[in-house]
Parts: C-alpha cells; structure tokens; sequence
C-alpha cells in the first residue's frame, strides 16, 4: 500500500476531500479530514461516511489549529493556499498536494486534460462521449462529475481518463503528466483568490509543465503570447 501507516490530512470536507480521504484510506493512510465550516453546514452524509471508514473529521475553529505530527497535506481545490488553514500545514513545511495531483499518482491510465476559462465542461463532456462512441471506455471527470482520486480508487477500466481541470487543482501539482492537454481559451477570472491576471494566467500554465513536446523534422510552435511566467517544457525532436 502506497501510504500504508502515514498520517496524512485533507484540507476540505467537500466532494474533492472526500474522495482523497477515502483514496489515502484504501491505501493504508491514517487519514484526518479538516475543514473549518461548522459541522452542521457540511454535508451530513459525507461525515458520517468518512467517520464509518475510520477517518478523523475536525470541523470548526479547531481545524485550523491542528498541531497534530502530518507526513502530508492533502489540498481540496476549494480550500485557497493562502487560507489560515493551508498556511498551518505550510508554514511547517508539511508536504502539500492538491486532490488533483493525490488521484494521479494513484492513476494507471493516460490521462486527456482540458481547462480554459469557459467551454471547458461542455468540451470535456464531448470528448468523452466522442471517444466512447469510437470504442474507447472513458468518462468525464475531475473538476465536473467524479473528482480523479474516486476514479482511481474504484479502479474501473477506462482506456483513457477526460479530465476537466481547473486553475485551483493546478495550483498544487507536482508530477501531473496528461498524455494530452488541452487549454482552450483564457479570460479574467477568480480574482478573487489571484492576486492578478498573470497569476491566474501562471496557474492555467502549468498543465503543461510536466509535458514532453515532441516535434518532427525538428519543428514544434506553442502559440501563446509572451508572459511573466516561463513555460518549462522538456522538447524533444525526432526525424525519418
């Protein structure tokens, strides 16, 4: 079991938390689940299920006080990095992942990813059914239906993952590789949780941070004006 006897939080006891909780449970994780709403406000039926699988849930004030020994932070998109409860785990230097990033490291199959500001549901939702109709077991996940960490714990059969991603899930990724990533377009938004247009545009970005671009007859162009954040992308080229 990949976090056999670790202890591990999630920040967030919403769809996406609890879907991490329960993904790190099945792998042997000593899982506490935090979220700083009130308890009555939560979904009761998504507490009372983790609590049945053995999951610790803090709510309320004392969620953001937790000084309890973590290995790692679980991070759900809703929860904002710079939030009282984010900086708790951060500023002791726990290891923060976001919910996205938990569901693929546990994913063994390739993985279609689509973001954009807007448009990017209805083309997920397209592909999905295109690539069904063409032979291929897939399904819609991620940011709209299934959050990636239940799809990986149910371990269906797909031969591709289409997956919906959004700029706060790419906050917090490390390793996340699609075989495939698509951005579709690009306007302000969320400045609410970006302090600027470039750091939201920075976090859109990093969908293809961890992408190898590989080119023919040594010619290979990604069309996006310039900006302050660098595209770090391995390029490889190979000729007839």
């Amino acid at each position: 079991m990949r976090y056999k006897n670790q202890n591990i939080a999630v920040l967030g006891a919403g769809l996406s938390g609890a879907a991490a909780a329960l993904l790190l449970k099945s792998e042997g994780a000593h899982v506490t689940v935090l979220d700083t709403a009130e308890e009555k406000d939560l979904l009761k039926s998504t507490i009372d299920n983790l609590r049945a699988q053995e999951v610790r849930v803090i709510c309320g004030a004392p969620a953001s006080d937790d000084s309890s020994a973590y290995e790692m932070a679980v991070l759900s998109p809703g929860i904002d990095p710079a939030s009282r409860l984010a900086l708790n785990f951060s500023s002791r230097n726990i290891d923060m992942i976001g919910e996205l990033e938990l569901g693929w490291r546990s994913c063994e199959t390739p993985v279609i990813a689509v973001t954009g500001t807007n448009g990017k549901t209805t083309t997920t939702e397209l592909l999905a059914e295109m690539l069904n109709a063409c032979g291929q077991r897939t399904i819609a996940c991620g940011n709209i239906g299934k959050p990636l960490s239940e799809v990986a714990r149910k371990k269906t059969q797909f031969d591709v993952l289409t997956v919906e991603v959004s700029s706060f899930q790419l906050e917090t990724i490390q390793t996340f590789r699609p075989s495939i990533s698509l951005w579709l377009n690009f306007a302000p938004d969320h400045l609410d949780r970006y302090r600027s247009v470039s750091d939201y545009r920075a976090a859109k970005l990093r969908i293809f941070e961890n992408q190898t671009v590989i080119s023919r007859n040594g010619a290979a162009a990604l069309r996006l004006r310039a900006t302050s954040a660098p595209l770090r992308i391995r390029a490889r080229t190979w000729r007839r």
